[in-house]
């Protein structure tokens, strides 16, 4: 309701005004018609302005619930002793007209609350359905920035991709190959939602472009930074995990981000690449760098994101780095879509997805 319009606010008052109008009127059917007018007129002002305001205060404080509740039955109370005591008791045909008003009313009353309530149907269903058209689109969109990985780039081969929690994800993963090099990365953009699909849409965009100029990878981190801090809400920013090879020598970059995992071919230990960094985006004038890094033909990196180890149980149990690097250590020399599928069914298997999961595994042939 915190995101409709004024408009449909009103209608939706007004309509559950008069659907609770009627309420008032039964206290004079209750009372054989000898409820007097003001008193009545009195009842059903409340009874429909009373609904009103258990559903504000439903919407912003419920905790003052109890105390509305009182409130209302001391009014009543109040007011049914100020307005006096119920008329005289009416003959058949006095009561049969005033129970045919109330009747009337009654009646009355519930077709302005269903012709109000039907036009803000009307006018909510149609909004939904262009916000609806326009999420469907940023999801199409997402799908085509952020497609699924599979495939062999000199030297190297690559598997990756990205879940969103909802229908629009803030995580990237991505794979560029120029004459410098290749670059194989992940970005983690805060939030959920269309608004961290957007800014992710602009940092594959920027990182892209840097790239193909020739950017290492620690300028790139910094070009990144400078292009996106104007581009975002001061809260959001991104986190950033990458492999370069570049001119036959490999370097990693992680800027708050989680930690690479490495698998040394024939090592049965899984090693914690990390760096300390800030994120991408969180102050303007931000250097970034990378760290050079050796390997050997049959080395496995895996490169995810936080929605992949803070996944909880039903005992609040967190599916945790240690697990993950168990899994990659037990299943390193499988083909790369069975460790994918190992890692996805074990953390699918721990609990809910509650944010974006991305995952790319990189192995050096």
């Amino acid at each position: 309701m915190r995101t409709m319009p004024v408009r449909s606010q009103l209608l939706f008052f007004i309509g559950t005004f008069f659907l609770f109008v009627p309420t008032g009127l039964l206290t004079d059917v209750s009372a054989m018609g000898r409820t007097p007018v003001p008193r009545l007129i009195a009842s059903t002002l409340i009874a429909g302005g009373a609904t009103i305001a258990y559903v504000l205060v439903a919407r912003h404080r419920q905790s003052w619930i109890p105390l509305l509740l009182v409130v209302h039955i001391g009014g009543m109370t109040l007011l049914n002793r100020v307005l006096g005591p119920l008329g005289p008791q009416l003959d058949y045909e006095a009561l049969r007209a005033r129970l045919g008003i109330d009747v009337v009313i009654v009646v009355l009353s519930l077709v302005a609350s269903f012709v109000v309530l039907s036009r803000f149907v009307r006018v909510e269903a149609g909004r939904y359905g262009r916000l609806r058209a326009e999420v469907d689109l940023a999801r199409q969109i997402h799908r085509v920035l952020v497609p699924p990985l599979a495939h062999r780039i000199g030297g190297i081969e690559v598997r990756g991709l990205s879940v969103a929690s909802g229908d629009v994800g803030g995580d990237l993963v991505d794979v560029v190959e120029t004459t410098e090099g290749r670059t194989a990365y992940v970005v983690d953009v805060s939030g959920h939602g269309v608004g961290s699909g957007l800014l992710m849409g602009m940092v594959k965009s920027a990182a892209r472009v840097a790239l193909r100029g020739g950017s290492e990878l620690g300028p790139l981190l910094t070009v990144l930074n400078r292009v996106i801090f104007d581009l975002k809400s001061p809260a959001m920013y991104a986190t950033f995990a990458g492999l370069q090879w570049r001119d036959g020598a490999l370097s990693f970059a992680v800027a708050a981000h989680a930690p690479i995992l490495r698998h040394r071919h024939g090592s049965p230990v899984v090693e914690e690449l990390s760096m300390t960094q800030l994120p991408i985006a969180m102050f303007e004038e931000t250097q970034f760098a990378a760290t050079p890094l050796d390997a050997r033909p049959g080395d496995l990196f895996v490169i995810l994101t936080d929605g992949l180890t803070e996944v909880f149980d039903g005992a609040e149990r967190e599916f945790g780095l240690e697990r993950m690097k168990a899994i990659v250590a037990a299943h390193a020399a499988s083909p790369l879509e069975s460790l994918e599928q190992r890692i996805l069914e074990a953390v699918r298997g721990h609990g809910p997805q509650l944010d974006d999961q991305s995952l790319l595994l990189v192995r050096i042939l």
